[in-house]
């Protein structure tokens, strides 16, 4: 960190003319130090806290380095009175890579500072045009009270201590070795929401773990604001438990507040299988939460009314290098997202996309192995309504232009169709570009009809579209 510093203040000496050496003062200053030498980190005065104390930079070119210890969570608050008119200050914490440094024109420097404790340095230097200067530094430091660990002895499974939906608790890891169990019961399947606030570091633990102590997902961090959180969607009835800890790091004893918060939602199970491709892609709603297990890949289809200006596909529940991507019905790329570490989500937005059908993919890990954790869907588009007007329900709810019974080896398709008042229906089969490539009459009757469609063997193996002149599908072929 002091070669950060130093660094820096090698910066601004580049940038301020230096005074020729002859025009250098050798006079003595009126005050003395009591702390020489204390030119490096090696040399560096252990400084009472909360005290002046006399400091000088003599001759020309001095620095000054003094040292503090520095309890968990401390606040600092540095000030320099009577400083050069071109003072450095800086203040670093090697073991944490914590820094902070300023520069300041010949008046009283102060210097704020969090820390999360251990050995900090403060290091008063000069730059620009030499100068020699007494002047009084305080480190002043404050400490937070400790906060009580009401809920020992908690650090094994079968101790956990049982926590209210909704209040926030506090609790707190005292070394390496502790941890802190807390368990929970829902009575309906529901959506877990639980925060972890004042988390000083990422690799402190925040886990979710069902009524067995197997692990269902860890939390995410949130370096902006010192939190974790852990959302876990359509769990069943049950009990659940928290884990915290530091992961084996060594730390200060380290305080936190903890919440959880539950919500009735539907259960999480694999609802909407067979889509593990675009040809079973189910046609959901806008929106509308659907939760789901994410086993394989998974595909819907949705249709974005004319006239929308903005649409968002969000999926949350994921888990880095899980992907999203987003396609148009012939499967030409709209949109993708990539989940990065510390994120739990993916999202693809769209401007001007109105009037079309849309194919979305969730993939679980790409280039790895299949995950059975949970996620929730959702396509928000402002002002839409849920359903589109006139649309065909499947026996799941959920809407489909086409029924299909493909397969694929043979050539051979059953094709639902229903009809009123109709004595024959033309099928046509066309290539993505729409061309026509095969044409038929089929002779239909009032009500349901299945209709068993021969495709050319003309047609090479792909991906074509079959349509009775009002409903149509993509349909992939293989011989």
């Amino acid at each position: 960190m002091k070669k950060i510093l130093l660094n820096l203040l090698a910066v601004v000496l580049a940038c301020t003319s230096l005074r020729a050496a002859s025009n250098m003062s050798d006079t003595t200053l009126p005050c003395v130090s009591a702390y020489e030498p204390n030119n490096t980190d090696e040399t560096a005065a252990l400084i009472p806290t909360n005290t002046d104390i006399q400091g000088a930079i003599f001759p020309s070119g001095d620095n000054d380095t003094y040292q503090i210890n520095a309890p968990a969570n401390s606040q600092i608050h540095i000030t320099q009175h009577n400083p050069a008119a071109n003072t450095y200050l800086g203040i670093y914490n090697y073991d944490t890579g914590e820094y902070d440094w300023a520069l300041d024109p010949g008046v009283d420097v102060v210097l704020n500072f969090n820390t999360i404790g251990g050995k900090c340095y403060i290091f008063v230097g000069a730059y620009g045009e030499p100068s020699e200067s007494c002047y009084t530094l305080n480190v002043g430091l404050a400490t937070p009270p400790l906060c009580p660990d009401t809920f020992e002895y908690n650090d094994v499974l079968d101790s956990a201590k049982t926590i209210v939906i909704g209040q926030t608790v506090a609790g707190r890891i005292s070394d390496y070795a502790d941890r802190d169990f807390f368990k929970f019961t829902v009575d309906t399947p529901s959506t877990i929401s639980a925060y972890m606030t004042n988390v000083v570091s990422e690799y402190f633990q925040f886990d979710l773990k069902n009524a067995n102590g197997i692990l269902l997902r860890s939390g995410v961090y949130d370096a902006t604001n010192k939190t974790k959180h852990i959302f876990q969607y359509g769990l069943s009835a049950g009990t659940y438990y928290l884990e915290t800890s530091s992961q084996g790091f060594a730390i200060n004893p380290e305080c936190y507040q903890l919440t959880v918060n539950t919500q009735p939602s539907q259960e999480c199970a694999d609802w909407y299988e067979p889509n593990n491709n675009d040809l079973e892609a189910p046609e959901i709603s806008l929106n509308t939460d659907y939760i789901s297990k994410l086993q394989d890949q998974d595909f819907y289809m949705f249709f974005v009314p004319s006239g929308t200006y903005y649409f968002e596909v969000r999926v949350d529940g994921l888990w880095p290098n899980c992907r999203v991507s987003l396609t148009d019905l012939y499967l030409a790329g709209v949109g993708f997202d990539h989940v990065e570490y510390n994120e739990d989500y993916g999202s693809v937005e769209v401007f001007n996309g109105g009037g079309e059908y849309y194919i979305v993919e969730i993939d679980p890990y790409t280039g790895g192995t299949s995950s059975d954790k949970c996620y929730k869907l959702r396509i928000n588009v402002p002002g839409a309504t849920t359903t589109r007007k006139q649309a065909l329900t499947t026996k799941n709810g959920l809407i489909q232009p086409v029924k299909l019974y493909p397969v694929p080896t043979t050539g051979k398709m059953l094709m639902e169709v229903t009809t009123t008042g109709e004595r024959e229906k033309r099928i046509s089969i066309s290539d993505l570009s729409g061309r026509i490539l095969f044409s038929q009459k089929y002779g239909v009757t009032d009500g349901l009809n299945k209709l068993e469609i021969t495709l050319p063997s003309t047609l090479a193996n792909g991906v074509y579209i079959i349509s009775d002149g009002k409903q149509s599908r993509k349909i992939l072929l293989r011989r």
